[in-house]
């Protein structure tokens, strides 16, 4: 959360838009060594998010003492697989968005287990997306549902700030990322959730 509100605020104060493209140029130029740690930094901290907070739910389930830099770990442990599937689910969720956003918050959903495979199964990338996919047929209109609420918050948040013209602020920044991993991590619960009651199902049977 700081690495993005600071990056976040790192390239508000440009103010780009009141610039000339030259001045907008030679800004950008005498940041952009900052830009780039803070991008790389808080890209391998979300990247091993996505892992390690399933690791971590795991771990509460378990009664286990895994604690969060052991699951922030056990993300970066997985972090080229997590990594090429969080690439590939933000350009299938990003085209649903274009298509009316309606179909983007039904791919998210859909194609959100992914990280429980590649961690807890060892699978590739594009398997665990088929994995997902596969799981997630019997909940869509459930998982859609919880999914377009959670990401509405979000969306609807950030499309407020921009009517009112706050969206630059500190103030603001600090709100939306705040509201971003608090409407993030119901949404990771739910696909955990989700993957263990269906995996753990054959045993309850039994």
């Amino acid at each position: 959360m700081t690495l993005e509100i600071a990056l976040a605020s790192l390239i508000a104060s440009l103010d780009i838009q009141s610039s000339s493209d030259t001045a907008a140029l030679e800004a950008i130029g005498e940041i952009s060594f900052q830009v780039f740690l803070l991008v790389l930094a808080s890209l391998i901290l979300s990247v091993a998010l996505s892992g390690g907070c399933m690791a971590a739910f795991r771990s509460l389930s378990d009664d286990g003492l895994l604690s969060p830099y052991q699951a922030l770990f056990a993300g970066l442990k997985k972090f080229f697989p997590l990594l090429w599937s969080n690439i590939l689910h933000s350009i299938a969720y990003g085209l649903g968005f274009l298509m009316l956003i309606l179909p983007g918050f039904y791919l998210y959903g859909r194609l959100g287990l992914f990280p429980l495979f590649i961690m807890f199964e060892d699978k590739g990338v594009m398997d665990s997306f088929g994995a997902s996919w596969n799981l997630t047929e019997e909940f869509a209109t459930k998982l859609f549902t919880l999914t377009a609420i959670f990401m509405s918050i979000q969306l609807s948040f950030g499309f407020f700030g921009g009517i009112i013209g706050v969206d630059g602020s500190l103030w603001f920044l600090i709100a939306a990322t705040t509201l971003k991993y608090a409407t993030l991590m119901p949404l990771f619960y739910l696909f955990y959730s989700l993957y263990e009651s269906i995996k753990n199902k054959p045993q309850l049977g039994n």
